[in-house]
């Protein structure tokens, strides 16, 4: 019998596994949590206690728009190719990220590239040891997959995604991470740039977006966690930035998709 070769889509070395919680919620709220919280976590160590960052991703998703429509029509095994950035320096680092939901579990691939190499590597030219911070196996065999992934599904950059993130984790044993994501912005990306990555008036502020607030964690909830939800009375939902930011686009008519028609049928066909 032969043995069936594996499909790198859904199956590959991760440099983390972890579940991950969503719950849309007030400033007020947030601060009040923060407050809570405040005895059972510590702040990210390159950040000081209530400072934000900028998270800024390029996705990619193919013409039918099919990484969208798997998050919308909520397919419990579904995937998401980006490129995040945090800083507008040109000279500064990029993540190329694969990030795989297998039914409750979130996996990530990454590999951290030189941001001059980017353009090449989107449009299948080789990649040369220079390009990679640390040329190892690990890191290579992150980016292959990444692009048998996006060749596979004919994927292209999409739309850049952009918010501040204030970021916590525990203090205690167990490995819990805390975030407070504000300020989602977008702009289309049918091609990259470099200046896809630089901020300006030409991207779109999203209006009355809630704080969303991410609990990472492995195993279960720590006690404490599980006090908090139930203190605040937090209710879980699923908010795929990626796709809040794809909504608006289409609803002020930037085209993301030549097929979206047919994504559409689709939905009305299963009564969505």
């Amino acid at each position: 019998m032969t043995k069936q070769k594996k499909n790198p889509i859904m199956e590959s070395a991760t440099t983390a596994q972890r579940f991950e919680a969503k719950y849309p919620i007030t400033e007020v709220q947030a601060r009040a949590i923060l407050d809570y919280m405040a005895p059972y976590v510590e702040t990210d160590p390159y950040v000081s206690w209530g400072e934000p960052y900028v998270i800024n991703s390029m996705y990619l998703d193919n013409p039918e728009l099919r990484l969208y429509w798997s998050s919308v029509l909520g397919e419990k095994n579904r995937v998401k190719l980006r490129i995040r950035a945090y800083t507008e320096n040109p000279e500064d680092l990029v993540i190329f990220e694969i990030k795989r939901r297998v039914d409750r579990i979130i996996l990530k691939e990454r590999t951290l590239i030189h941001r001059e190499y980017v353009g090449d590597i989107l449009r299948g030219g080789p990649v040369p040891e220079s390009a990679y911070v640390k040329p190892t196996a690990k890191e290579k065999n992150a980016l292959y997959n990444f692009r048998y992934i996006m060749e596979s599904l004919n994927a292209t950059p999409r739309a850049m995604v952009r918010y501040t993130r204030e970021a916590y984790m525990s203090n205690l044993e167990e490995p819990v991470r805390i975030t407070f994501d504000r300020e989602l912005s977008t702009m289309p990306c049918p091609e990259y740039t470099p200046d896809c990555w630089i901020y300006g008036p030409h991207w779109r502020h999203m209006q009355n977006m809630p704080v969303v607030l991410e609990i990472k964690f492995t195993n279960i909830y720590p006690f404490w966690v599980k006090r908090l939800i139930q203190r605040f009375n937090l209710l879980r939902d699923s908010f795929a930035k990626y796709v809040s930011c794809l909504d608006v686009l289409k609803r002020e008519g930037v085209p993301v998709s030549w097929s979206a028609d047919h994504n559409e049928d689709m939905l009305w066909s299963r009564g969505l």
